[in-house]
């Protein structure tokens, strides 16, 4: 099973697992069939089995043969709001950031794919959401995921999939409120489609968490849960714990960019590295042999690795190089297409004092000619200073994987030519910030970013 299969495994699980322990499905009811959930929910068939092959170990729903999945999990009224209360309210400071933050990464995201998608692509979605039924997702959450499947951009589905496990709710809607409108919004092919979402957003969802708030309020008290310890969101990018390989060659590269590790030099023995990275010898060793292939340094069997005066040749027949690059292309559509939203939002609610250290640091770095580390440094500010947490988190692992775009970069462009392209937008972006025009730094770095996104799909069209 691939990690994209596992991923959506979890999440239907999760999925059927919320409603049946809150109530939303009882004892007795039927699921849908395979092939429709399999279709509302972007997935294989095998998958689908598989998701409810763990509900039913766990004994929530039993299988028979040619028959939809029967609920069989019974519980008291009182059981299941008990249940509601100790998940939802150690997370209630976590989705109230998400209504702001979802502003910054989601819609962004839903108005990108609208400037993609033709009239004729739009009606096919919407036929396929009508001939799904309802399988209790809201319309307006599977056009979601059905027009971000049509970026072919996984981690963006996956930020969107881990942000509905952890919210919960918009699992246990009633949608019948909504029949009449959802119907005419899935026949008409004028309908907008924005206004619809907007709807539904400032609707249904504000709605949604206004009365989580109360019940939470209440349940603080009856459940004396009043002091307990708040559970964050965590973006789970990885599924598989060897891919924790790709962050950490990531910090690796960085660390090289900032000159811990100087090109030319060599690295730390194994031992010492091992120990400040806090990682065993394994994931270690795999790691280096990945900067190998990358051509970021070259190892010697018996002795420290040396770091590469320039990258040499990139081994794109390995499966972890590919899957390196195609998380840098992916992490950088996401960036490109938020990162305007999130810097003004930030801008606009950090102290004067914390916008002055971003123009001075920027400025110190692009007079020291290091053009690049100036717009990693505007990244690190989002990462440091934004106020809200499901923003952080997500650019804190957008950050590592953009760094695998540095040896790419280098290996296409060469030093000379990347640092002209660099000197050009960084001097333009200087100016800017040191004027205070926010904005226009913001298009500037935006710019830059697209630039890069179009050098990487080139890059793909020669592998």
């Amino acid at each position: 099973m691939a990690d994209s299969e596992k991923m959506i495994y979890n999440l239907v699980y999760d999925y059927y697992e919320t409603r049946i322990l809150m109530g939303a499905s009882r004892y007795g009811e039927y699921l849908p069939s395979i092939p429709r959930i399999g279709e509302s929910f972007q997935m294989a068939p095998r998958t689908v089995r598989a998701a409810l092959a763990r509900l039913e170990e766990n004994r929530y729903i039993q299988i028979e043969p040619r028959k939809p999945a029967r609920v069989i999990y019974q519980t008291a009224d009182a059981h299941i709001r008990e249940n509601a209360a100790f998940y939802f309210v150690p997370r209630q400071a976590g989705i109230l950031d998400f209504c702001l933050s979802g502003k910054l990464l989601i819609e962004p995201i839903w108005e990108y794919v609208q400037t993609k998608l033709d009239l004729e692509t739009w009606s096919r979605l919407k036929q396929k959401i009508a001939m799904a039924g309802n399988i209790s997702l809201s319309v307006s959450t599977r056009l979601h995921i059905y027009a971000f499947a049509a970026l072919q951009n996984r981690l963006i589905m996956n930020f969107y999939w881990e942000m509905l496990r952890y919210l919960r709710f918009p699992y246990l809607s009633v949608h019948d409120t909504h029949k009449s409108r959802d119907s005419k919004f899935l026949m008409d092919e004028k309908t907008d489609e924005t206004g619809f979402m907007r709807q539904a957003f400032e609707g249904d969802f504000d709605k949604g968490v206004d009365y989580l708030m109360a019940f939470c309020s209440q349940a603080e008290k009856e459940y004396d849960l009043k002091g307990r310890a708040e559970i964050p969101f965590r973006w789970n990018v990885y599924w598989q714990r060897p891919q924790i390989c790709y962050t950490l060659a990531s910090r690796i590269i960085l660390d090289i960019i900032k000159g811990i590790y100087p090109i030319g030099g060599c690295l730390p023995s194994l031992a010492v590295m091992s120990n400040q990275l806090n990682v065993s010898f394994r994931t270690l060793r795999r790691t280096l042999s990945i900067l190998d292939s990358l051509g970021v340094i070259r190892l010697h069997r018996g002795k420290v690795s040396e770091i590469c005066t320039e990258v040499r040749e990139i081994d794109f027949n390995r499966p972890e190089i590919r899957e390196g690059f195609r998380y840098y292309r992916e992490s950088l559509q996401f960036m490109t297409i938020t990162m305007r939203p999130v810097f003004l939002y930030v801008i606009e609610n950090v102290r004067k004092e914390d916008c002055d250290y971003l123009v001075n640091e920027f400025m110190r770095m692009f007079n020291q000619n290091k053009y690049r580390r100036c717009f990693q440094l505007a990244f690190e500010f989002i990462c440091e200073f934004c106020p809200l947490a499901a923003v952080k988190e997500c650019y804190d692992n957008l950050a590592y994987f953009l760094i695998w775009g540095y040896p790419f970069s280098i290996y296409y462009n060469g030093r000379d030519r990347l640092t002209e392209d660099y000197i050009c937008k960084t001097g333009e972006a200087a100016q800017y910030l040191m004027e205070g025009k926010w904005e226009e730094f913001a298009d500037s770095w935006k710019a830059l970013a697209e630039n890069e996104l179009r050098d990487a799909a080139q890059y793909v069209c020669r592998h």
